[in-house]
């Protein structure tokens, strides 16, 4: 099988995103808000949570949702800091296709760098269909 690319979705993250996750995943841990506790830790500034950027990895799968695939596994390692502002690009190749499964090489990147600052792989299942639904 030929490697297919997704089409990339581009991000940018902001401050607001920031205190919506905190809410939403309870880590109120200050480097993600304070920019001076921030700096006492030795970053640069206030950083994004790394599952933050993985829950906006998700978009870039929905045309895998909709050709019936769900997520099965995913593993990744982060790799640099996110900031406020920073716009991601959110990239995956598709590979091989094994036991029914479709493996997939992911990356986040910023717009502004080669570097990337996640990377990873996905496997994705096909969806069994629903009960009652074309089965007649």
């Amino acid at each position: 099988m030929t490697s297919k690319v997704l089409p990339s979705v581009t991000k940018t993250i902001n401050r607001e995103q920031l205190i919506r996750y905190a809410a939403a995943s309870g880590d109120f841990n200050p480097i993600h808000y304070d920019t001076t506790v921030a700096r006492q830790f030795g970053l640069p500034g206030v950083i994004a949570h790394g599952m933050l950027s993985m829950g906006l990895l998700d978009h870039l799968f929905i045309p895998l949702y909709n050709e019936g695939y769900r997520l099965r596994e995913i593993s990744v390692r982060f790799r640099q800091i996110v900031r406020p502002g920073e716009t991601l690009v959110f990239s995956a190749t598709l590979g091989s296709i094994q036991d029914g499964e479709l493996q997939a090489k992911i990356s986040i990147q910023s717009s502004s760098s080669d570097m990337p600052k996640v990377i990873g792989q996905a496997i994705f299942s096909p969806q069994p269909p629903s009960p009652g639904k074309g089965n007649s």
